[in-house]
């Protein structure tokens, strides 16, 4: 890098070149170089300008215009005409964590556009492990039992979409991806009438 020289695989020949090294990451790498698990030569040779961009739970402001854009991006792509997100979506979309950051956003907009049949994005679009992951964050018990908050956001969201389908068990079932017969067993065993 700092020669400005290249030497391919298998050549014993130095090239020149004259390239500008532009890299991402997610890792602090200062303190990847304390911690020595990044060179700190390599480090200061790429650290020449740096660009820091705050994560998507910190730009909720910008949202709605990657919302709009992946929704747009997605109707091309698939031949879809879906205009907006539910007020039951929207919630979620805006309080949700984007762990996955502007990756997720966008994988989830084209999943919601792909499953949407009108023009609006409804609740049913949105991935299961998002509802739950929702779920989680907002249960409030102080437990740490693993086994007893799962069980807590199964019930909910079980009882969610029968609501939703009035407990119609075969759509149910089928937005849960789950067969009937295990619908029945959770119903069962969570004491869910209907």
């Amino acid at each position: 890098l700092q020669e400005r020289e290249i030497q391919p695989l298998g050549s014993g020949k130095q090239i020149k070149v004259n390239v500008r090294i532009i890299t991402a990451t997610n890792d602090d790498l200062l303190s990847s170089v304390r911690n020595a698990n990044f060179r700190e030569d390599l480090y200061h040779r790429l650290n020449e300008f740096k660009i820091l961009l705050p994560s998507l739970q910190q730009r909720k402001e910008d949202l709605h215009l990657f919302i709009s854009h992946f929704i747009g991006q997605a109707n091309k792509e698939l031949g879809k005409n879906v205009k907006r997100l539910s007020p039951e979506v929207k919630e979620i979309i805006y309080t949700y964590d984007w762990p996955g950051n502007l990756r997720e956003l966008k994988n989830i907009i084209k999943r919601a556009v792909l499953l949407t049949h009108g023009e609006d994005i409804m609740l049913e679009a949105l991935p299961q492990e998002m509802m739950l992951s929702m779920q989680a964050s907002t249960n409030t018990g102080d437990t740490h039992d693993l086994k007893a908050i799962q069980a807590d956001n199964e019930k909910d969201m079980i009882l969610k979409t029968l609501q939703e389908v009035k407990y119609n068990k075969t759509k149910a079932a089928k937005l849960l991806n789950i067969d009937r017969k295990t619908l029945y067993y959770k119903m069962a065993k969570y004491n869910i009438d209907g």
